[in-house]
């Protein structure tokens, strides 16, 4: 198993290399994996982590410490993302008397199409 994180997911804090060691010393204790995840808050720290996970499950795949810690740096990193997400304003609402005029307004209108069409109907002479 490698204790090192690949290069491509960046650098690490000083103490991270410490709190991995830490870890994999206590590696059966799922207390001890929450505090090493703890101690990341954003996205590029959890990619760390889970690089260190995943460099574990290549070596031990069906390593259970190992998956439910992916496991929990990807739920994590789901979490963090999705609230960087920019959030649309909802429309304002529009007034209840809004809504009323134009109910309004469409009803005279049928109304009046209404009226027109029966006046047109009977000059037409067709009611004789």
């Amino acid at each position: 198993m490698t204790d090192e994180t690949p290069s491509a997911a960046g650098p690490a804090d000083p103490g991270e290399a410490q709190a991995w060691a830490d870890l994999r010393a206590r590696w059966d204790d799922p207390q001890a994996h929450r505090a090493f995840l703890a101690r990341f808050g954003d996205l590029e720290a959890l990619a760390r982590a889970g690089a260190r996970y995943r460099a574990v499950l290549e070596s031990t795949p069906d390593d259970p410490m190992a998956s439910a810690g992916r496991d929990e740096v990807l739920r994590k990193a789901t979490v963090l993302g999705l609230a960087a997400v920019p959030r649309t304003v909802p429309p304002a609402p529009v007034s209840p008397w809004v809504k009323r005029g134009i109910l309004a307004t469409l009803a005279v209108l049928g109304l009046g199409l209404a009226a027109w069409a029966a006046l047109a109907f009977l000059r037409s002479g067709a009611v004789r």
